[in-house]
Parts: structure tokens; C-alpha cells; sequence
């Protein structure tokens, strides 16, 4: 098992990769597959520099054309595997730390973005998360949530074999959100106001009842 990251080994220049319609959070593992011309050069040019790659959402501003803006927050990701056919590059990220743009550097000739960055105000997210949630009864959040998965998509999928910790982050993630919504889930300073958030989100977009937040249940 590879020793815990510090500060000190993160790069302070990364290449970011914008992606529409999801986030990455720390503790998190996805898969991804990537077409176009441009994507695949930066995964090229991130494997050979380490494989630490910026995950970052676009802003699309009215009246704005490519290249978009980019919200100032992403998470720092890591390549665990990068696998390549006729039909693109198969890479499975795992999510590390967000950061902080903190300006962008000349896009390479080929059109990758790079950015330098800052973790500091992140610096929690190396440490793992174990946040007591007194008054959350997270084992109900996951049922209600698997039930939601059940009635919109016919199948709950993998969420019925997560911790419910993980089925939190994975709805965060994946859940169809305005882009506004998922960054505000990126952003949220700890896990409690994640779920929060995501509670308030589902409740908004989804769901006519919210799941159980009583004090009746004991944190698990």
C-alpha cells in the first residue's frame, strides 16, 4: 500500500481536464472514456508527468465561445489505469484533492490546458473523512436514495453494494444537477454540509419527502 500523500508531493502545475454533467470528489474512483483528439493528448502528457490530472467543469456563459471558463474549484485526480482501443482511452481516475485555480498557463499547441494551483485550504481532504453526523441516519439516506434509483431508472445498480458514505458521494457526483448545483457539492467545506447540500439539491429536483435526518437514529 503506497504510503498516505502530503502537500508536498502534489503538483503545483496540472493539466485540467473540463468535464460536463460530472464533479469528482476525494475518495472516489470513476471510469471515463475519452474520444476527441484533445482529451487524449492530455492523458498522453499526464501519464508520462506522474498521471495527476485537474478535473474541472466548464462555465457556459451566454454569448461565450470555446474555449469556456472554468469554475475556479476542481479535484486533483490520480491515473490508476489508462487503457487504449479503436474506440478511445479507458481511464479509471481516483479522486485525491480539490484546489484552487489559481491562474491558467499557455495551452499547448495541441490544446491542452494547464493551470497552477493551490491545495491549502483542501488540505482535510488528504486525511480521510470521518466526520461524526450525529443526528444523520445514513443506512435510511441509502435506502431512500436506492429507492429513488429504483423508481426513476428501474435499478439502483451499484449503489445497493456501496457504504453509505460512498452511495453520498456517488449521488453527488452523478446526480443531474445544473452545473451551479454540482459545483456548490464540490465545494461544500466537509462531508456534513455535502450531504446536506445534496439533501437539499435531491429535495429540490427529485423527491416530494427528503430523507431521514431525525435525532432518533444513531450516526453510523
Amino acid at each position: 500500500m503506497p504510503p498516505p500523500l502530503r502537500l508536498i508531493d502534489l503538483p503545483r502545475e496540472i493539466y485540467l481536464l473540463p468535464i460536463d454533467g460530472l464533479i469528482f470528489l476525494p475518495e472516489t474512483s470513476f471510469p471515463l472514456t475519452f474520444t476527441d483528439a484533445s482529451s487524449r493528448a492530455l492523458l498522453d502528457a499526464a501519464e508520462a508527468a506522474g498521471g495527476f490530472v485537474g478535473i474541472v467543469q466548464f462555465q457556459r456563459e451566454a454569448g461565450r465561445s470555446f474555449p469556456h471558463p472554468i469554475f475556479p474549484v476542481g479535484c486533483l485526480v490520480r491515473i490508476r489505469s489508462l487503457g487504449r482501443d479503436e474506440e478511445g482511452y479507458h481511464a479509471v481516475f481516483d479522486g485525491l484533492i480539490r484546489f484552487r485555480v489559481g491562474k491558467e498557463l499557455p495551452t499547448s499547441p495541441d490544446g491542452v490546458r494547464r493551470a497552477a494551483v493551490t491545495y491549502e485550504e483542501y488540505a482535510h481532504d488528504l486525511d480521510g473523512d470521518e466526520e461524526e453526523l450525529a443526528g444523520w441516519d445514513l443506512g435510511a439516506f441509502k435506502e431512500k436514495l436506492v429507492e429513488f434509483g429504483r423508481s426513476q431508472f428501474g435499478t439502483a445498480g451499484t449503489l445497493e453494494s456501496m457504504t453509505p458514505r460512498q452511495v453520498i458521494r456517488f449521488m453527488a457526483q452523478t446526480s443531474p444537477f445544473s452545473a451551479a448545483e454540482r459545483q456548490a457539492l464540490l465545494e461544500a467545506p466537509s462531508f456534513r454540509q455535502l450531504l446536506e447540500t445534496l439533501v437539499e439539491l435531491l429535495a429540490l429536483n427529485f423527491l416530494t419527502t427528503t430523507p431521514d435526518s431525525s435525532e432518533s437514529g444513531p450516526a453510523n
